[in-house]
């Protein structure tokens, strides 16, 4: 048996061994946690049916080999390598994505892909120069760390700059967690910049902010969220899915880096 312990609740399963299919791949003997007691209303009310773990080996809860690990011991992709696309909601809400095992999808991207090193191996962890509100370099000035994560929907970063920054971008907070904030001044609102690997990645109002629809009515509710994560490098900030769907993502196990280029959504093509 093993349990996880997750911040919306938490499982209890078994261990088990069978061939895994991903598209047109196949790999086997694939270990896998096998959830057999998942209790409150975050699993019933889940609309997937488990986790696909892409960490380093040391982030597993059982040791053994996660899956791009066994891909890479099996041969089965072309290059240690896999990346995201992730698409913004379109009118009609329906949403495309896509994940590639052993390279990347020119198509998907503008540019060259900007690389930084990974800074320590569980997550995909790398270093963050700075984040600045409007220009003006705000967070983590000398550098702190950030996890690159796909599995977190917003930007997470410790609590009491979360709340600066949310004070800056004219978020205020509701009685169920959220932060939201007035849809009409989207215009006016500042912009947010990732700075790294010496490169600024700035995301504008209206990407950072989420929309959604209460009857006829439209919210809107901000990209970033409060998380307190430790480790011996400090607080760790986490770049989401707000961050990814406007970059397009590759992370690299032969080289141990995490690149990024602009997502070439339509509206940018």
């Amino acid at each position: 048996m093993f349990g996880i312990h997750y911040g919306s609740g938490h499982l209890l399963g078994v261990m088990a061994r069978d061939t895994l299919k991903v598209g047109g791949l196949t790999i086997v003997n694939q270990e896998f946690g096998e959830s057999v007691y998942e209790p409150g209303a975050t699993f019933v009310l889940a609309k997937f049916d488990g986790v696909l773990g892409m960490g380093y080996p040391a982030l597993a809860e059982i040791l053994g080999n996660p899956v791009f690990d066994n891909m890479l011991a099996q041969k089965t992709v072309d290059a240690p390598v896999f990346s995201f696309y992730l698409s913004r909601r379109t009118s009609s809400g329906s949403t495309e994505g896509e994940l590639m095992l052993g390279g990347t999808d020119e198509s998907m991207y503008i540019g060259p892909i900007n690389w930084i090193p990974v800074t320590a191996k569980g997550y995909w962890q790398i270093k963050l120069d700075s984040v600045a509100v409007q220009g003006v370099s705000s967070f983590c000035p000398r550098g702190c760390q950030a996890i690159v994560d796909t599995g977190t929907s917003l930007i997470a970063g410790p609590s009491n700059e979360i709340l600066s920054l949310q004070q800056l971008i004219g978020a205020t907070p509701t009685n169920i967690g959220e932060f939201f904030i007035d849809c009409a001044r989207l215009s006016s609102l500042p912009h947010v910049t990732f700075v790294l690997g010496g490169r600024d990645y700035t995301l504008t109002a209206e990407q950072y902010v989420r929309k959604e629809m209460l009857g006829d009515r439209e919210l809107c509710f901000s990209g970033f969220q409060n998380v307190d994560i430790v480790s011996p490098e400090g607080p760790l900030w986490i770049l989401g899915d707000v961050f990814l769907t406007e970059y397009y993502s590759v992370f690299d196990r032969g080289q141990d880096r995490v690149g990024f280029a602009p997502a070439k959504h339509p509206s940018k093509q």
